[in-house]
């Protein structure tokens, strides 16, 4: 029988004399925070690695300011910033350790061994970490899709993510997109006062019919079917011309036209993947790579924040056992393969009985 004890991390622990780290995760959003506060309340060492100069994923960085309404405990909504703070908060008291501005390089097999752990070397743009677990929550769209169009005006007026405008004091507002980001940027600016005029490429939004229906209802105007083809300024404001002819004018633009995806870092990982470049792993959601994991958007269907926390925790969990008792989740997937054989054979003894 393993021994899953925990021993908590001492609050005096010098971490810059540590050999080596117990779990290094590369990602502080949701996914990534959850994990490292779960680790770490078990005792094990973590490291989070992030790219940008703050926590927090998408809801910090695309949605900072939009009510969240779908966070089980929070009858009112958290903004997608307060959620973010509050996570990070929780995971620093748990002694977690952060480097930002550093974005993840390669992981090496190593040969040193640890506890019956061979280390990796997590390899960032600025530094080197031995670890024994390594987990990516990095998110599988890491950089917004851009607009040259509107890009070459070099305006700080266009936006890739919701601004933090209280009030649009009437002020006209160009969204791009038809999907629910730009859906929800659209109707935040439209119910703050903004006269909206949102662009969209297909023949329909592809977003929540009633997030379409509830900005008309505002008063905001949807174009279909178009495209932005081209951008001048004009008068002080931000002239547009659409592909169906139409032109608009604008304080601020919102681009939200989807992400760019981080398929050429999985594949130098060397981890195999799945079809839509997201990576692949099995049921306790160690990939392809023995000691790596991934979660949230890296590898899965259902992209919500609290799919994502449940994710980090589950997969943190998993290499907690592995590290308390190694060779813990191959003794699992035996014992799940022996369940699953005996589930068959007694589902074709039935099948067999019934069919004479």
């Amino acid at each position: 029988m393993a021994d899953f004890k925990v021993t908590e991390l001492a609050d005096d622990l010098d971490f810059d004399s540590l050999a080596y780290w117990d779990v290094v995760i590369i990602g502080a959003g949701p996914a990534g925070l959850a994990a490292s506060l779960t680790t770490a309340h078990r005792g094990l060492t973590t490291l989070v690695i992030e790219a940008k100069d703050k926590p927090g994923g998408q809801p910090q960085f695309l949605y900072a300011d939009k009510k969240i309404v779908d966070i089980p405990g929070f009858p009112d909504g958290i903004s997608g910033e307060e959620l973010s703070e509050r996570t990070y908060r929780q995971a620093v008291d748990a002694l977690v350790q952060f480097r930002f501005n550093d974005e993840l390089v390669t992981i090496d097999d190593t040969d040193q061994e640890e506890k019956g752990d061979v280390l990796k070397r997590v390899v960032t743009k600025n530094g080197n970490y031995l670890c024994r677990k390594v987990l990516i929550a990095c998110g599988l769209l890491h950089y917004p899709r851009a607009l040259p169009v509107v890009d070459s005006l070099e305006s700080k007026k266009v936006f890739y993510k919701v601004p933090k405008i209280g009030d649009y004091d009437g002020q006209p507002v160009v969204v791009v997109g038809g999907g629910d980001s730009a859906l929800d940027a659209a109707v935040m600016a439209q119910e703050r006062h903004g006269m909206v005029n949102l662009v969209v490429r297909e023949e329909t939004p592809i977003a929540k019919a009633d997030s379409v229906e509830r900005l008309e209802q505002a008063g905001g105007i949807v174009h279909c079917s178009s495209e932005v083809s081209r951008a001048w300024f004009h008068e002080g404001l931000i002239a547009l011309e659409l592909t169906n002819g139409t032109q608009l004018q604008a304080e601020y633009i919102i681009v939200q036209i989807g992400f760019l995806s981080a398929k050429e870092t999985f594949q130098r990982l060397d981890l195999r993947l799945n079809d839509d470049g997201s990576i692949a792993v099995d049921p306790y959601f160690e990939t392809s790579r023995r000691g790596i994991f991934a979660v949230g958007d890296v590898h899965g269907d259902i992209k919500l924040i609290t799919v994502a926390w449940a994710e980090g925790i589950q997969a943190a969990i998993y290499a907690f056992k592995e590290i308390t008792s190694p060779y813990w989740l191959n003794e699992k997937r035996l014992r799940d393969q022996k369940i699953a054989m005996i589930g068959d054979k007694i589902s074709q003894a039935a099948r067999t009985k019934f069919s004479k």
